[in-house]
């Protein structure tokens, strides 16, 4: 029996078959928490309910299918019995009727009931499947090209929608060959599958290149910008829980209250006390009451009413109740375990000349600043944006007298990025925040800023900070992205573009795939 998301799911792709994933995960999450359980409830909803995720026309459309179940069950006509015999000849003499094309129109429930035709894969892909091995990126790519093959032959250019369920049961079918998980073979990057639906949907739109009959234009939101979206609780368990058990917004305000009279009189020197410590975990609800409140407070405003929140103690135990994600421990964690295997990656596949740059600058060692460094030269990112190097002595009021520092979160570090325990400072909205001297405490505080304060990640350092919150972090929800959605500078063209929005960025998951398969392949040859 098939869960209630699965269900709702497929109802809405039988009605709305190219809605992109993103709007279709968002919506099946909202009418599960309205009350959807079964089939029969779809007939409950009202616009109202699904107006902020569909178009006008879009909501009414799935509405009426819902309440018209019979009708969109129903076979499709066979209207190849209405075509005369010198027409059918003249289609098979077509241009148009190459193998991938299709004459007829296609179910839109197709891919439900789509089967992989393994028996034309190659024989080495099939024998690691067969073996709980991955499959070498030979035959991976031909394995793409068969099946994308066979997709066409029902329908020809396939939408996204369509080929996460075909990407996602092959994932489910063959987890250990297919699934995108770090090296470590047991965390799963976002659904799991993003890195095949990447290859599948790139090799469609390859296909179809020269064929603008078969192009598909994808849906924008006609609502604009909605307030507090998903990206602001993307990844979240305690975005804005509710009040502690025998507290009031009375009592929780006297807290407050007592809070800045504390730092009035102890200032920084007060973050140690226990009381201090005790009165931020109880006030937590009403921190995130101001954060979470529309518009977006500002941070001088966030900063006066919680002045002990701006402390790295602080900022890495909220982000540990927002995500119940322990930060300094992940990544600490994470070097130990991934740390030598990332850096032998990219010695042996050095990606580009400033990838090769760093490792002659770094002499490959494994540390925190170098992975930073050679993850943010793989992906072109400039190091400015997310690290600031200063002077080694330069102090909170110079840098914000000799540093033009932007809006976006920067961790600044004093001196050159040699060292794990170097001097640092974090900025946001261009004021210094707060500073340490711990480099793994830098990254954790300047990635927790993103996650406390609802931020979205900066374009230009965004595959990074995804790489990060992915491998390091491991916080991996199957739908939504931090990554900004606003227009940006086609690297191509030089024209402002939208910039398309993915669960996965596809950069990131293929950096991760070859890291992981770098590692199997180090494994069989010992």
């Amino acid at each position: 029996m098939l869960e209630p998301s699965d269900l709702i799911r497929e109802n809405i792709l039988s009605a709305l078959p190219s809605l992109p994933v993103e709007s279709l995960g968002c919506m099946v999450e909202k009418l599960i928490q309205q009350g959807v359980e079964t089939e029969e409830d779809l007939q409950y909803v009202r616009e109202q309910d699904i107006e902020e995720f569909l178009k006008p026309i879009q909501c009414r459309k799935l509405l009426d299918a819902w309440k018209h179940k019979v009708s969109i069950s129903a076979p499709p006509r066979q209207m190849s019995t209405c075509i005369p015999l010198d027409q059918t000849s003249s289609l098979s003499s077509s241009p148009m009727s190459s193998p991938a094309a299709s004459p007829l129109p296609a179910n839109a429930n197709w891919p439900n009931t789509f089967k992989v035709n393994w028996d034309k894969m190659p024989p080495s892909l099939n024998t690691c499947i067969q073996n709980g091995k991955r499959p070498s990126p030979a035959d991976r790519r031909q394995m793409i090209r068969l099946l994308v093959d066979d997709m066409r032959k029902i329908e020809v250019n396939p939408s996204r929608a369509q080929c996460l369920i075909i990407a996602r049961d092959i994932a489910r079918q063959y987890p250990q060959s297919f699934m995108d998980t770090m090296d470590d073979g047991r965390t799963t990057i976002g659904a799991g599958y993003e890195s095949l639906l990447c290859q599948i949907k790139t090799r469609i739109e390859h296909s179809n290149r020269n064929n603008t009959l078969a192009r598909r234009r994808s849906s924008k939101d006609a609502n604009g910008i909605k307030p507090r979206g998903p990206a602001d609780t993307y990844g979240c368990t305690q975005w804005q829980p509710e009040l502690p058990p025998e507290e009031t917004e009375a009592s929780l305000e006297d807290k407050r209250q007592k809070l800045m009279e504390l730092f009035s009189r102890e200032g920084s020197s007060g973050m140690e006390r226990a009381e201090v410590l005790k009165l931020m975990e109880t006030t937590y609800s009403l921190q995130r009451q101001m954060i979470n409140a529309n518009p977006a407070p500002a941070f001088e405003d966030v900063k006066q009413q919680w002045p002990y929140l701006f402390f790295p103690r602080s900022m890495c135990t909220h982000f540990e109740v927002l995500t119940n994600v322990s930060i300094v421990r992940k990544i600490e964690a994470f070097l130990e375990e991934h740390g030598r295997n990332i850096m032998e990656f990219f010695k042996v596949n050095p990606t580009n000349d400033d990838v090769k740059a760093v490792l002659f600058k770094t002499d490959c060692s494994v540390t925190v600043p170098n992975i930073l460094q050679v993850l943010m030269a793989h992906f072109k990112e400039p190091l400015d944006a997310l690290i600031i190097q200063t002077d080694v002595s330069a102090t909170p009021a110079i840098v914000q007298l000799t540093v033009t520092l932007p809006d976006t979160p920067r961790l600044i570090v004093a001196g050159p990025m040699t060292q794990t325990n170097q001097s640092w400072m974090l900025s946001i909205e261009k004021e210094v925040l707060c500073e340490g001297t711990s480099f793994v405490l830098g990254l954790a505080v300047l990635f927790s800023s993103f996650y406390n304060f609802n931020l979205q990640y900066q374009h230009d350092a965004a595959c990074t900070l995804e790489f990060i919150q992915r491998s390091c972090i491991d916080i991996n929800p199957e739908r939504g992205t931090k990554a900004s959605s606003e227009k940006v500078q086609s690297k191509k063209s030089g024209k402002m573009v939208q910039k398309k929005s993915t669960s996965v960025n596809p950069h990131v998951s293929t950096l991760i795939k070859k890291i992981s398969d770098f590692k199997t392949d180090e494994w069989q040859l010992r």
